[in-house]
């Protein structure tokens, strides 16, 4: 999984400022970042000053270069990738390309989905939602759909967009699971069972086929009539975001399913704001008794048709686990 930038205004001026100094640092071992920014910035181009500073940082930022002692370095990605497509210290069409290509990679920018193959119904929808993305684009030639190369660079941007989905999705549940399987090994040793592995299992790590990701005991927390060793199945419902009041997770068919075997012991642990670097959620658990949601769950009751996942917007501040 990618490191996660915050995305920052990128102009063309920045891109050309960036590629200025990949090319120095690839022309002249040694070269410092004090002095790259000093070549650049007088360099006249773009017929004024050019914003060497914000160059580096897309550099740094997006992987093209990196730092050690004080010295610049040319990476994998940008010897692989870029500097075959260029070898001037002004950016080519073809290398400017692959950089934006590299740059949306890392982002999930929603004027992705208002995609059309007609340059003019996209252009008016980009200009819209990302006017700056619109400079980006006509820089590097990306409306003319009428070339072979250009639709093959969509393809491959729309690719990447749902690859890069599907691999943030699955990080955040992970991370969700994790710190789900972790809370749970602290709570049942507190409530005196050791050693807490032996009684609480992360299920989804050995087979997704259970209808649930974590398997623990009651404990003292949801004691209620039961006995603490009474075993309670978890699944976990995990987010980046931080909207408490409208939380949205799903619950597929086999794990509502699973989840009726057995109501009173299943429970959905829900986690928002969830950080992958630092693997931990900015809030949470909420937990969710699969009681609460057995009069909102929707039921086969045609021949015709059935439900396979049911999307759940929910408060969840309620359920904080106190």
């Amino acid at each position: 999984m990618k490191k996660k930038i915050k995305y920052y205004s990128i102009s063309y001026g920045h891109l050309v400022a960036c590629w200025h100094i990949v090319y120095l640092t690839n022309e002249h071992r040694g070269m410092t970042p004090k002095d790259a920014i000093n070549i650049v910035e007088k360099s006249g181009k773009l017929g004024g000053t050019v914003p060497a500073k914000a160059g580096l940082k897309i550099c740094l930022d997006y992987g093209f270069l990196t730092v050690h002692s004080s010295q610049l370095y040319i990476t994998d990605i940008t010897t692989t990738s870029l500097l075959p497509e260029c070898n001037q210290e002004d950016i080519n069409i073809s290398a400017l390309r692959k950089v934006l290509l590299h740059i949306l990679s890392y982002h999930n920018f929603e004027w992705l989905i208002f995609y059309d193959s007609d340059p003019e119904i996209f252009r008016e929808s980009l200009i819209a939602n990302d006017p700056e993305w619109v400079n980006l684009l006509d820089n590097a030639f990306l409306f003319d759909f009428e070339k072979e190369e250009v639709n093959i660079w969509w393809d491959n941007i729309l690719s990447k967009y749902e690859d890069y989905k599907e691999e943030l999705k699955k990080a955040i549940g992970d991370v969700g699971e994790k710190i789900t399987y972790r809370y749970e090994l602290d709570r049942i040793t507190n409530d005196g069972f050791t050693p807490a592995r032996s009684f609480v299992k992360w299920a989804s790590r050995i087979s997704d086929r259970f209808g649930f990701d974590v398997l623990s005991i009651r404990g003292k927390y949801f004691l209620s009539t039961y006995s603490e060793r009474d075993k309670i199945q978890i699944e976990v419902k995990s987010s980046d975001t931080t909207n408490l009041g409208r939380f949205r997770f799903y619950i597929s068919k086999p794990e509502w399913n699973k989840a009726l075997e057995d109501v009173e012991s299943y429970f959905f642990f829900c986690w928002a704001g969830i950080n992958l670097e630092t693997e931990s959620a900015e809030y949470g658990p909420f937990i969710i008794p699969a009681t609460e949601l057995v009069e909102h769950m929707p039921t086969d009751n045609s021949d015709m048709l059935q439900w396979s996942e049911c999307r759940c917007v929910m408060d969840v501040s309620k359920y904080q686990m106190i």
